[in-house]
């Protein structure tokens, strides 16, 4: 197994001090909005999966045990993480706003 090379910059750097982008900066993925929309998105859908199951197992339909306990501790962990990164952005955003201008 060989390692593969590293392929050379091919665009232009700008400094960093000159306050102009190179077209080479563009951003060429989804934007962080966009990213975090889909993340909700998904874990609204666990979410809400989970609650299915689970009212459908109260309602006595016939629906596997294990697959509803393994959809609600999925959306449980899901949250669980939505909640840490979110409290670690309220975090960062008051250190940032403490700091001294």
């Amino acid at each position: 197994m060989s390692i593969a090379p590293v392929a050379p910059i091919t665009g232009e750097i700008a400094p960093v001090g000159s306050g102009t982008a190179s077209p080479a900066s563009k951003p060429s993925g989804p934007s962080f909005g966009e990213v975090l929309e889909k993340a909700f998105g998904a874990l609204n859908e666990q979410l809400n999966e989970a609650d299915r199951l689970a009212l459908a197992l109260a309602a006595g339909e016939d629906v596997d045990l294990h697959q509803v306990m393994v959809a609600l501790e999925t959306a449980s962990i899901g949250l669980q993480a939505a909640l840490q990164i979110r409290n670690r952005a309220l975090e960062a955003y008051r250190e940032v706003m403490s700091m001294p201008i």
